[in-house]
């Protein structure tokens, strides 16, 4: 089973209890759920690591370019509209 880390709290776990986020070329950050196209990164789904993952500066790792705050704020309130449902 693949381990991937999580861009908020940093633990490793498995791959499939995460959500797989993907940067577009245009910079916006996505869920993605099926196509897996594009550099991406992993976040747990709870709403700590997603504000971890708001407060780093720099994801350069997982998605090869910096992220701007107004795209990571925009995927947080995807997320949060995602898990009300």
């Amino acid at each position: 089973m693949p381990l991937r880390t999580c861009l908020g709290c940093g633990q490793r776990a498995a791959q499939q209890g995460l959500i797989r986020l993907t940067a577009r070329d245009d910079g916006r950050l996505e869920i993605d759920c099926r196509d897996r196209v594009g550099r991406g990164g992993y976040l747990h789904a709870t709403p700590s690591c997603w504000q971890e993952f708001l407060r780093k500066k720099s994801h350069h790792r997982a998605f090869h370019m910096e992220l701007s705050k107004h795209a990571k704020e925009a995927l947080i309130q995807a997320l949060q509209v995602r898990d009300r449902e």
